[in-house]
């Protein structure tokens, strides 16, 4: 007697919309962290901006592509 599985379903539409604001969120969060850490040890409000951007620019494609291997998106 043979087994089928059923055929294997992706992510829903509300898993990949929450899975990407998980994204955006911890690069909000890291920004945050490097803006404020930037300012505690002396730079520029100017380089605290920079370095923000790099961040959450940085956070945001590794958050995006661990989602990726994990199938979540």
């Amino acid at each position: 007697m043979a087994v089928t599985n059923p055929p294997a379903t992706g992510p829903t539409k509300t898993e990949k919309v929450m899975a990407i604001i998980i994204a955006i969120l911890s690069g909000i969060v890291a920004a945050l962290v490097a803006y404020m850490l930037t300012r505690h040890l002396g730079g520029t409000p100017l380089m605290g901006v920079g370095f923000s951007g790099g961040s959450f620019t940085a956070t945001l494609g590794i958050v995006g592509t661990i989602e990726k291997e994990l199938g979540v998106l």
